[in-house]
């Protein structure tokens, strides 16, 4: 699978997270891909994680990706001053699984930042091999996912937020400083909070 002939892939915002720097999260992810076949790469919480997994569906698809930015300015979300905590998910769902949680498999550990008094859930990418450093590729102009606005938009990727995107469009992609490679079903949830099994 060639990452620089996508179909549909995503667009990943990457920084350093619940108190981990970029490197340290790669490389912790790698140690879990490697026990396991695959890992969770969580980020913050999208209501349209179903809408994405329709438009995944009905595509035909050669690989799905998660391009991460190469984070510049990027902080934190856990750092000095800020309410937010890391607290480690301990269930997980698939997009395509049904209304079930399941327990975070051994070895896979999912910290996610999150605000006091709220639910603790967060999405995450299904990954199965993270390619870093990412060879020099022709960055192709692409359109973003919005059900609201578009459906496919030709303006330039928000700075913030996880977007599904396409070739297409006048814009080109930001540098990328990691390629997440996904396996289906390419999306999940995940909880820190209690839930009943």
């Amino acid at each position: 699978m060639n990452y620089a002939e996508f179909r549909l892939s995503f667009w990943h915002p990457f920084g350093p997270h619940a108190q981990e720097s970029m490197g340290e999260i790669i490389e912790r992810k790698r140690a879990e891909i490697l026990a396991n076949g695959w890992t969770l790469w969580s980020f913050t919480y999208r209501p349209m994680l179903a809408d994405w997994h329709r438009e995944l569906q009905s595509a035909t698809q050669d690989g799905v990706f998660a391009f991460c930015s190469e984070g510049k300015g990027a902080v934190d979300p856990v750092r000095e001053g800020s309410q937010s905590r890391a607290i480690d998910c301990q269930h997980y769902r698939f997009v395509d699984g049904g209304t079930e949680w399941l327990p975070m498999p051994s070895g896979i550990r999912v910290p996610h930042p999150f605000q006091p008094g709220r639910e603790k859930l967060a999405s995450a990418f299904v990954v199965q091999r993270i390619i870093c450093p990412v060879e020099s590729f022709q960055l192709p102009t692409v359109e973003w996912f919005s059900p609201n606005k578009g459906p496919w938009c030709q303006t330039k990727i928000p700075t913030r937020g996880v977007y599904l995107i396409r070739p297409g469009g006048m814009i080109t992609m930001r540098s990328v400083s990691a390629v997440l490679e996904l396996r289906p079903p390419y999306l999940a949830l995940c909880s820190a909070d209690e839930i009943g099994i």
